[in-house]
């Protein structure tokens, strides 16, 4: 049996996703890629992930309302999101956590941060006793 984890990377931009896809594969993540809110609500109901990783600006359904909806479900109230964004004032981090994402990642991002980033949610994952 695999420990390899598995990460939807939600992101309207192509070459974003390409760029996460790469920095989580070496990770050792299986990774699947979402362009759109909806698709993600989907892939969401189809397969267990470990993490999402959930691009706020998207047309249509953005990331904050994607969040939301899955944050309805009741498989998906403990899924781990975390925000990739540009936007970094105060008020757009605190909008992020009220609709249900764990941390933001600020983009650009690099591997450090990453890493910490997915060291502080295996922890939480694995409880206090970890």
């Amino acid at each position: 049996m695999s420990d390899r984890r598995n990460i939807l990377v939600v992101d309207d931009d192509e070459i974003n996703r390409m760029v996460v896809r790469v920095l989580m594969e070496r990770r050792n993540y299986r990774v699947v890629e979402a362009a759109s809110g909806p698709e993600a609500l989907d892939l969401v109901k189809e397969e267990a992930f470990d993490v999402v990783l959930m691009d706020l600006s998207m047309p249509g359904m953005d990331g904050l309302e994607t969040t939301r909806h899955i944050r309805s479900d009741a498989a998906g109230s403990q899924l781990p999101v975390v925000a990739l964004t540009a936007h970094t004032s105060h008020k757009e981090q605190q909008m992020c956590l009220e609709a249900g994402m764990n941390a933001v990642l600020r983009k650009p991002f690099d591997s450090e941060q990453v890493d910490r980033l997915l060291g502080l949610l295996d922890h939480s994952a694995k409880g206090p006793d970890a």
